[in-house]
């Protein structure tokens, strides 16, 4: 065993968490969840419009943005992609 101690991570919940393929039932319920556990979240989309849409339609009050997928993707900590297999 060994007396050195592990270094803390990033505190998980203060990560910016990107969903291309956000617009889709599981990427849309994905943010949700996501923005209700206290992630900022990014939905990401081939149009930044739709993206937008996409996080206006889940609640202005949970915080979500929506961006193109190369912006969603610069923007955040983690990025999940959420696209049908065939994507």
């Amino acid at each position: 065993m060994s007396d050195q101690q592990a270094t803390p991570g990033p505190d998980v919940a203060t990560l910016a968490i990107a969903i291309l393929g956000g617009t889709g039932d599981q990427g849309r319920g994905l943010a949700r969840r996501f923005a209700l556990a206290g992630n900022p979240v990014i939905i990401g989309s081939r149009s930044a419009e739709r993206a937008a849409a996409a996080a206006a339609g889940l609640g202005a009050d949970l915080g979500i943005r929506g961006m193109a997928n190369p912006d969603a993707a610069a923007a955040a900590d983690v990025v999940i992609v959420a696209v049908p297999w065939d994507g």
